[in-house]
């Protein structure tokens, strides 16, 4: 497994921040890091694995990735992020307390089975203004006025992040509709069988309007989406817990053992008894 190294972006030893913009971010391997990771999601879809754990990621959506932790991205959908890279060991010349800030966005990880934290355009486009003003800044002698500049645009987009992660907006509001609602359904519901018609209802959609926009949103049919995330988890319960194979194909919404390993085989090439030998 690959580990990133800081050498490899930051610009000097004295820079405690960096940060990208990367677009169309492909499905990228599992891999560590050496320092710490805020990532924001800024355009796309995918499934983010972190530590075994799965989670589909939509735009707005941000997390905190520690430099103990190994992560991924999996089949990818237009996926864009802007990546906050942090070096805990170093000092910033002005952010004397960003720490509490950034627990703040720690804690927002654990907050999205009940809470929807995720980011409004507005929040979006503030934070994407203050990307480019802080790749913006050109200065080679990295002076006081260098780190005021880029430090000022850097607690913008900290306090934004932990001004919507403190805002703990319920997931289902009775007054929600839509498109947002028709993400979290998806989002959290996965293991349970999706009513479709149901849901268009439900997010005042048509049926062909509401699999058009799951189609551009994921790059699959409902359907098919919500097959993959069942086996994605199932391949997460199989690599971090000890529940039997047969458990884990009912807690994954499938309805016998064999069914499940004849889909979890066709998906990865293998059966789920080999996954589980293979981690062991």
């Amino acid at each position: 497994m690959k580990i990133l190294q800081s050498q490899e972006f930051f610009l000097t030893e004295q820079h405690a921040f960096c940060l990208f913009m990367l677009g169309r971010q492909n499905m990228e391997e599992m891999h560590g890091h050496d320092f710490d990771e805020i990532v924001i999601v800024s355009e796309g879809s995918g499934f983010h694995i972190i530590n075994g754990s799965v989670e589909f990621i939509y735009k707005g959506d941000f997390f905190f990735v520690s430099v103990n932790d190994t992560h991924c991205y999996l089949s990818t959908n237009n996926l864009s992020v802007i990546n906050v890279l942090i070096r805990k060991d170093r000092s910033f010349f002005f952010l004397a307390n960003i720490d509490k800030l950034i627990d703040i966005i720690k804690q927002n990880n654990s907050l999205r089975c009940t809470y929807d934290t995720s980011l409004t355009q507005d929040d979006l486009d503030k934070i994407i203004a203050l990307t480019h003003i802080i790749n913006a800044i050109q200065d080679d002698e990295f002076d006081e006025l260098y780190f005021s500049a880029a430090e000022t645009a850097l607690l913008g987009i900290i306090d934004t992040l932990c001004q919507r992660a403190r805002k703990k907006t319920l997931r289902a509001q009775p007054e929600e509709c839509g498109r947002k609602y028709l993400i979290n359904a998806i989002k959290h519901n996965y293991l349970r069988h999706i009513n479709w018609e149901d849901l268009c209802d439900e997010s005042r959609m048509t049926r062909r309007t509401m699999f058009r926009f799951i189609k551009d949103v994921t790059g699959y049919t409902p359907a098919r989406f919500q097959l993959l995330f069942r086996l994605l988890k199932a391949q997460e319960l199989l690599r971090t817990t000890d529940k039997t194979i047969n458990e884990v194909a009912v807690n994954c919404g499938f309805l016998n053992t064999i069914r499940f390993t004849e889909t979890y085989k066709k998906q990865f090439c293998y059966t789920p008894s080999l996954e589980r030998k293979l981690m062991r």
